[in-house]
Formats: C-alpha cells, sequence, structure tokens
C-alpha cells in the first residue's frame, strides 16, 4: 500500500523562540535578557547581560535560490528540468523552518509511504523499506487558530515613554504541524497484530497528518519595568504586553490514512480522506478565485516576571493568557472522492496559555556559564540545556535540547576589539524520516 509524501506542503516556516547563533551553539538554550522579550514581556526592560547576540546571518536563505533546486521553488523558473528531477518538499520545509542555519543535509522525502504487512507484523516504511518516524509535532495544535501568532518577520518599535513600547511587523509561519498514530494504530505497530485495526469498519488504524499556516500584520502595546530591589533575592522586573493581528492568509489541512481489508480480512489497500480551510481578505478574491475571501483579526494578552540575582537570572513568561482569533473562509473536505465546501469561520480558545521558563547561572572561581529553558502549555514541550566557558576572547559552547526531537550543539565566539564573531554547528531531528540534520549558523556584531 503505496502513497506519495504529502505532509511536508503544509507549512513554510517553524514555530520557535529566537534563537541566535550563540544560543544555537548552546543547544539552542534561550538566554534571560531583551532578545526573548516576545516570550517573556518582562525582560524588555531586563539588563542585556546574559544574553547578548550578535547579528544573525540567515545563511539558510542561500539553500532556497536557484543553485539548490532540492530545496529552491524558484528553481522551477529557471531550469524546469531540474526542478522535476530534484526539488523535494520535505528538504524545502526542513530548510525553511530553520532559516537560521545552512542546512548540509536537509531531509529528504520517502519516494513512497509503504504500510508493509508481513509474518512479523505491521510497520510503516519508505519505499526501501526504512522505517519511518509515525509521530511528529512541533508548535500548537492545528485544529484551530491561535491568537499566539507566529514572531515577526521584522518589526518597528516605538518608545512611548518609560517602560512603555509599541511595535508593528509582518508575520508568516506555522502554528503547528503534527504526525500522529490513532491509538489503534500504534497498538498494532507495536504489537504486530492487525486485529484491532479489523475491529470496525472504517478501520480505526489511523495515520494523521495536520498543519496550519497564518501570515498577516501585527501591532503590540507593551510595558516593562523593574521593581524595588528585594533584599536576599535581587531586582524583580514584570512586564505586560497586548498583541492585536490582521490577517492575510490562513491555510489549515488535515488528512487521514487508514487500511482496508476485503472479505477474508486481508489488506486490500489504504483509503485517504482529507480536508482544508483557506481564508484570506476579500480584496484578494479577484486575484486568487477560490471562494476563501473573507477576514482574520486576533488580539491576545502576555504577562511576565524576571529577577536579576547577580550572578543568576531566572524568568517565567505566559503568552496567550487571554486571546481570540477568528477567521471567515472556505472549508473544503474531500472523502472518498466527493468533494464538499462549506463558507466556514473558524475560532480559536478564549485562554490557551503557553509557559515560558529560563534561567542562567555564572560560577564563581570559573566563570562557567550554565542555562536552561522550558516551554509548555498549549504547544508541544520543548527544553534546552546549555554551557559556555571563556577562554580570553574564545568562548566555547555546547548544549543539548529537545524541540519535536532531540538536538545538539556545538559552538564557539571570538570577541575582538573592533569585531565579534559567533559560529555554531546545530542539528536537529528530522521531521518523519527521522535521522539527524547538519546545520552551520553564523552571527557577526561590529
Amino acid at each position: 500500500m503505496k502513497r506519495i509524501l504529502w505532509l511536508a506542503a503544509v507549512g513554510l516556516f517553524s514555530i520557535g523562540l529566537t534563537q541566535g547563533v550563540r544560543s544555537l551553539g548552546m543547544g539552542g538554550v534561550a538566554l534571560p535578557g531583551p532578545a526573548h522579550a516576545g516570550a517573556n514581556p518582562a525582560y524588555a526592560a531586563f539588563p542585556d547581560t546574559w544574553g547578548k547576540e550578535g547579528i544573525q546571518l540567515p545563511i539558510g536563505l542561500l539553500r532556497l535560490l536557484p543553485l539548490f533546486p532540492d530545496t529552491s521553488p524558484f528553481a522551477y523558473f529557471t531550469d524546469p528540468q531540474a526542478f522535476k528531477a530534484n526539488f523535494d518538499l520535505l528538504s524545502a520545509y526542513d530548510q525553511a523552518s530553520h532559516l537560521h542555519s545552512f542546512l548540509l543535509n536537509p531531509a529528504r522525502s520517502p519516494d513512497e509511504v509503504v504500510f508493509r504487512v508481513s509474518a512479523n507484523g505491521l510497520s510503516i516504511t519508505d519505499g526501501s523499506g526504512r522505517n519511518l518516524i509515525p509521530s511528529f509535532q512541533t508548535g500548537a495544535s492545528p485544529e484551530k487558530p491561535q491568537a499566539l501568532i507566529p514572531a515577526p518577520l521584522f518589526s518597528i518599535a516605538l518608545d512611548l515613554g518609560p517602560g512603555t513600547y509599541l511595535s508593528f511587523g509582518a508575520f508568516a509561519g506555522t502554528q503547528g504541524v503534527r504526525l500522529s498514530p490513532s491509538r489503534e494504530l500504534a497498538q498494532a505497530l507495536a504489537g504486530g497484530s492487525l486485529d484491532v485495526c479489523k475491529s470496525q469498519n472504517p478501520s480505526p488504524c489511523v495515520l494523521e497528518g495536520a498543519g496550519a499556516f497564518s501570515a498577516g500584520l501585527s501591532l503590540a502595546l507593551g510595558f516593562a519595568a523593574p521593581l524595588a530591589e528585594v533584599p536576599g533575592l535581587g531586582r524583580v522586573y514584570v512586564g505586560v504586553r497586548g498583541e492585536g493581528f490582521y490577517g492575510l492568509g490562513y491555510a489549515e489541512g488535515r488528512a487521514l490514512a487508514r487500511p482496508t481489508f476485503d472479505q477474508d480480512g486481508n489488506v486490500s489497500g489504504v483509503s485517504y480522506e482529507y480536508r482544508y480551510f483557506l481564508s484570506y481578505p476579500d480584496y484578494l478574491e479577484g486575484s486568487f478565485g477560490l471562494g476563501a475571501g473573507g477576514m482574520g483579526y486576533g488580539l491576545r494578552g502576555d504577562a511576565g516576571v524576571a529577577v536579576d540575582g547577580g550572578r543568576w537570572a531566572l524568568g517565567l513568561g505566559v503568552r496567550n493568557l487571554l486571546g481570540f482569533a477568528e477567521w471567515r473562509g472556505l472549508e473544503v473536505q474531500v472523502r472518498d472522492g466527493t468533494e464538499t465546501r462549506t463558507p466556514t469561520t473558524k475560532r480559536s480558545d478564549f485562554s490557551s496559555p503557553e509557559f515560558f521558563v529560563n534561567g542562567a547561572y555564572r560560577m564563581e572561581g570559573t566563570d562557567l556559564l550554565v542555562a536552561a529553558d522550558a516551554r509548555f502549555g498549549s504547544v508541544a514541550p520543548a527544553f534546552h540545556l546549555g554551557l559556555e566557558y571563556p577562554l580570553g576572547p574564545v568562548a566555547l559552547r555546547t548544549g543539548i535540547g529537545y524541540e519535536g526531537g532531540l538536538r545538539f550543539g556545538v559552538g564557539m565566539g571570538l570577541n575582538l576589539e573592533a569585531l565579534a564573531l559567533d559560529l555554531a554547528l546545530t542539528t536537529h531531528q528530522a521531521p518523519l524520516v527521522g535521522g539527524t540534520v547538519y546545520g552551520i549558523a553564523l552571527a557577526v556584531n561590529f
């Protein structure tokens, strides 16, 4: 039973905390400081003593040039034959999800996804018989819109007075991506028996893929300030932020694959069904003509607190404590070859908080820096642990983490009088197909 891979088409950009090259060299850990004010509003007023980062060069964009037809959609316009022979959706998604790094070996789609039934049981493999990973998730649940939109690709900030700021920017990115087996399919894969898959019709053994992508303009108003120093603890910082958005596009998709059986209980094939939802402003209907013209908007509130204890720092941020998002558009469902198109309004929950906690400690006598962070709540859990050790003008770094799969990083920094350089070798687990993907990241500071 075979099917060409489709999953990688569900998104372009990953969701996550801003990770500079210094952080990437430490396994992706987020150091306390203004660089992470998006995750913790209190950091907007926090001193920039822990998380200094250079100007990150988006060298991953190089792989979107036609010189690399396996990851560049633009190769279609320069060399259609090379594009047809080499372009890979999963590779393009993997690189676009990690624009901070030039990926040396981006994930490669299997030519086929095969449900393999043998005397040893049931497995999901590619066309060469290599096992695929039937479970993968990053970001939030892709079933409904979120008021917690992706971080802006760029923003313009205005200082409105003591502790108050206004920022405007454009965003585009995935809300979440998920591939998961049903409980019955997981049981069949683990036990090697198809009996549970035959218990109902249609079969309860389902492999599901889902993803959501949004784009638009955001406007945020925030306030952050230090409180009086607490004896024996340190200086405490607090912050709040409200962020609203006007939507320019939202796409959400979900597909299911399940085995089918003949009257004798033998596997006869695979049935597929899928649905997707599209929304874009009404004035774009003349350009797209898909019947999905509508409107998208949302508003949410964030809060945070942080403590600077001198040789240590700790912060807790809560995003989307209260929020609301709505998209009006068109939902299309295809089941057994029959397509149904329905004008639909999709709404988020009123509260779907994401928690972010991070901290750092500099050991006395050695200046060894230890840092850690964790993210949980309405998103797939993630955590990182990193180390940095200075040797004069050179800093050595390493770290590990979990972010949709295990990852590690090694890096170094060189701080000269007029120039500072940061270099990192970073990894992540390839979605769906497994294996380690390596990337190189670079930053400069003058």
